[in-house]
């Protein structure tokens, strides 16, 4: 039964991230090209776990273009955050060691990748939440910690807090099923918090002249 569940479960979330991703994408597109990027990647890899794998290379391919943009989604918005900010050189290295660690993934063990991975993803929303937390945005650090989440509460392969009551792939299921729709809470606090932290910064550039 929970079996059955799961099976139902997991595509509906897809769908829904992917939809709500690709969306807000678009409407980033025109002001935030870097986080619509990210939200687009997202969106995009969502849909392409909604496809069931016929193949353990489709497998594959599915859970790298996942962690992909779990990886760079976050990345994106904290850049976006910074440059906004004039803070041009945390927002280069934070952009240079995303792009670093997916060049350097297939070098790296598994416990080194999980290792680098939450150091990324502590990275993104430390970065996220200084410049939120200093403008008294309040959407922003929500939307910070919704799309880090995934890259900070990644279960190790065996470990099941609720065993033996749910099995194991029921356990991943539920798991993979709530982070994707904090991930689509993210999205659109982040689209939100985006455009109110543009208006101020526009706002403030005007007082100044």
């Amino acid at each position: 039964m929970a079996s059955c569940a799961t099976e139902l479960i997991t595509p509906c979330s897809n769908i829904v991230l992917s939809a709500t991703a690709l969306y807000y994408s678009y409407r980033l597109f025109k002001d935030h090209r870097a986080p619509s990027i990210g939200l687009f990647l997202l969106g995009l890899s969502a849909a392409l776990c909604i496809l069931q794998p016929s193949s353990s290379y489709l497998t594959s391919l599915q859970r790298e273009a996942e962690w992909t943009a779990q990886v760079l989604a976050p990345a994106l918005v904290s850049f976006d955050f910074l440059w906004l900010s004039e803070d041009h050189n945390t927002a280069h290295i934070l952009l240079c060691g995303s792009c670093l660690l997916l060049g350097l993934c297939d070098w790296l063990s598994a416990d080194a990748l999980t290792l680098m991975t939450r150091c990324l993803g502590l990275s993104s929303l430390s970065c996220c939440l200084t410049v939120c937390l200093f403008a008294g945005n309040a959407l922003g650090a929500l939307g910070g910690v919704a799309l880090s989440l995934p890259l900070l509460v990644a279960q190790r392969v065996g470990t099941n807090t609720f065993s033996p009551l749910i099995s194991q792939a029921a356990t991943e299921g539920l798991i993979k099923w709530l982070l994707k729709g904090i991930m689509s809470v993210g999205c659109w606090a982040s689209t939100q918090a985006l455009g109110k932290f543009l208006l101020d910064v526009t706002d403030q550039c005007s007082m100044d002249l």
